[in-house]
Parts: structure tokens; sequence; C-alpha cells
């Protein structure tokens, strides 16, 4: 019915219609060869998502198509298509972003053979913009796979992960910015790489009682609570201890308090390291605090404090976009993180962490107390510079090496609170 090129699924049938028709609805199609995109487009996806798609050997009477049909045979067989389907196979979402990242690689690529050919596109064209678009759909679908991987799991806090963030939509919003923003790929590769290291080191403290970390016993009438030795006794002693209390195993809870990111994004901080190494180092530890179970807020700040961002689409697409600017107010936004703490009433060790290029002075012994009088622990992180007033209030002050073994020792700083 659609001039399909697989075998292995109905073609006339529901789901392959539905699939067909959900792409364009999240990147839409300029040009008058909507039809034939989408047929290839769901054909590709098929082949990601399915081991019972192939394609077929028949050539497609239409040229398009047919030429479609002969770039996804060489594809298909390659290594790179085959590491692929490790992660998209049985995978609706992956296999989505890799359709929807040929179809927007397929139009600009139609788009450019237009307007060098006067709006006309010959077969040999037609060849050359298939596979210009199968090799920078891998270039999108990777970048829009490691957006999907910052996005999805839990959030910060051991929260379930809001459905908002994670969309298509969303993804590939964000995608696109990675594509376009100066310093983006590099912020999202180095973010990534570091984030690929994290689950090695990595474990989640626990709150202690009076009797110790793995708590102890007490008693219980909840019988889905009881120990199992509990429940295994002859009927007598079963019904005696129903009355009385089974023994049940003390609770342990995960609770960490918050890590507490303030980012400068004075005009000093525009050089290209210093964007790069600064907004990686923040989304890796984004992901730290979801692996400890710990909140997080991220707060840029120049000559004031900016506003602060917890939901995990609003601090990737602040961390890939936000310019740098103005001056510089150590000072504003450290009082503001302290009250942001202080009124949401996050009573367990929290952590703000502060990485800044600025020098000005600030009140240390005003801060120094309140600091204190919260149980807030401090880490300054100075990028080509030195500010004794920091060092002076803060359990851990570094000097930066913008690389990734200084981005390594500041997460290990990080998690030791």
């Amino acid at each position: 019915m659609f001039n399909s090129n697989i075998t292995g699924i109905d073609t006339s049938g529901s789901l392959y219609r539905i699939t067909r028709e959900r792409i364009p609805r999240h990147i839409k199609i300029n040009n008058n060869m909507e039809s034939k995109i989408k047929t290839a487009a769901a054909d590709l996806y098929f082949l990601y998502y399915s081991n019972m798609a192939k394609l077929t050997e028949n050539r497609n009477n239409d040229n398009f198509l047919e030429a479609a049909r002969e770039k996804m045979k060489s594809y298909i067989e390659s290594q790179q298509f085959k590491k692929l389907k490790n992660y998209s196979y049985l995978n609706d979402k992956i296999s989505m972003i890799y359709s929807i990242s040929f179809v927007k690689a397929l139009s600009d690529e139609i788009k450019k053979a237009e307007n060098s050919g006067n709006g006309n596109i010959n077969d040999r064209q037609v060849q050359n913009i298939i596979e210009n678009a199968l090799k920078e759909s891998e270039k999108i679908g990777e970048k829009a796979r490691d957006v999907n991987n910052l996005l999805k799991g839990n959030n910060p806090g051991g929260r379930l992960a809001d459905k908002r963030d994670g969309t298509l939509d969303n993804v590939m919003d964000l995608t696109d910015k990675i594509l376009k923003v100066n310093n983006s790929e590099k912020i999202i590769t180095m973010a990534t790489n570091l984030i690929d290291i994290l689950p090695r080191f990595t474990r989640v403290m626990k709150n202690k009682n009076n009797l110790g970390e793995l708590g102890g016993y007490y008693k219980t009438r909840n019988v889905m609570r009881a120990i199992p030795r509990e429940v295994a006794m002859p009927d007598e002693i079963f019904y005696s201890k129903l009355a009385s209390g089974f023994t049940a195993r003390e609770k342990v809870i995960n609770s960490e308090g918050s890590y507490y990111i303030l980012l400068d994004k004075s005009g000093s901080m525009y050089e290209e390291t210093k964007t790069v190494w600064s907004r990686s180092v923040a989304l890796a530890l984004y992901k730290l605090s979801t692996l400890k179970k710990r909140k997080y807020y991220l707060r840029f700040f120049d000559n004031k404090p900016h506003e602060v961002l917890t939901r995990p689409y609003d601090v990737l697409n602040n961390i890939l976009t936000v310019e740098a600017n103005k001056g510089t107010c150590i000072e504003c936004a450290i009082i503001t993180a302290i009250n942001d703490l202080k009124s949401n009433r996050l009573v367990d060790t929290n952590t703000i962490i502060i990485i800044t290029d600025g020098e000005d002075h600030i009140n240390k012994n005003q801060l120094k107390l309140l600091l204190k009088k919260y149980n807030i622990k401090m880490i300054s992180v100075m990028i080509n510079g030195n500010n004794e007033d920091l060092k002076n209030i803060s359990d851990i002050y570094m000097t930066a090496s913008l690389t990734n073994e200084g981005a390594i020792k500041l997460i290990n700083a990080a998690k030791s609170f």
C-alpha cells in the first residue's frame, strides 16, 4: 500500500500505518516528498526495532524508495548499524529517535539539493541524499540518545522521573540545540564520559540510628513486615504472635540532603575551556545526585543569582543555552543558596558547590556562621584564580584543573559528603 521496502512486518496493518504517521508528529516535513519520506522512515524504524523486519530483494518501482532500499541494504550490513541495534532492539523510543533523526537529515539534504539544482533532483542526487542522510542521522541519533540517557531514570532525590522531561519532543528539541549552540557538543561529550565513570565508585550513604547503620529489630502486627522465620511457626505460636507482635527488621533510610550547584556565568567564564568544563561537571554532578538519591539544585549567577533549576529538562536546557555575561556577585549567590536550603527544611547534610573564576570579597564571618548554623558543607572550585575569602569558609577548596582528571577530583570530593 505504501510501497514499503520491508518484509516480515504487515505493512498494510495498523501497526505500520500508526508508526508511519507518528514520525512526522515530532519533525515537520517541508517538501513534496512527504509520503515517500514517511515510508522510508517507517521502514528504518522497524529495521532498528525488530529482528522480524527484513529488506526486500525486490526492486521498488518508485525511484526515491528504490534508492532508499539500495542504501539501506548496505547500511544495515555495516558494523555501525549492528552496534546501534544493541540499543534500539525492542526499544520504541530509541528506534523512534533514529527514525526521526533520519527524517530531519533527509529533509535537510533534499532542501540543499533543491537549492543547488533549481528545484529539480535527479536519480544520482537521490542516491547521495539518502546516503548522506543515513550518515547524518547516526550523528543526530547518537546525540539524542545521550540526551535521552540524561533525562531518563529517577530524578534527583530518588523521585520517579517526570514523563514530561523525557518526551521525544523534548529529546529532539535539546538535540537540535546541541547541534546548533556553540560548545554544546563538547559539553555533552565530556559530561557523558564523566558519567560513564560514576557507577564504578558511587554508593548511597545511609542514615544511622542509635543501633547502627543496619538498624535493629522491632515489633509489628503487620505480617507482611515480619522476618520469614516469624511466620514459619506452628499455628498456636503464630496466632500468639499475631496478638503480641512479630519481630521485624528495622528499616534503613537513604537520605543525604542535596547538592546545590552555583555556576558562575559572568563574562570572564565565556572562554570555551571554562564553559565546557564547568557545565560538564554540573551535568555529572546532576547524575551523581540521582545515583545517591540526593536532591539537586542548579543556579547560575553573575552580578545576581538567576532562577533555580531542579527539573531535568530545565537543567539540561539551561546548561546548553545560557550565555555568559555581566559581572560577579559570589556572596549574593551563596546567601540565596543558604536561604533556599533553609526554606526547604532540608535538615540532612547539604552541600553547596560553587564553581567560579571570581575573586571578589565576601563577608566570610557571616557566611561561615550561616553555613555552620544550617549544617551546610561548602566546596569551592576556583578556575584560573584564587579567592582567600572562599577558602576561609569552605570545607574543601580547590583550584580547578580543566581536564577529566580535575573533574573526577571534584566529583570525588562531592561524593565524600
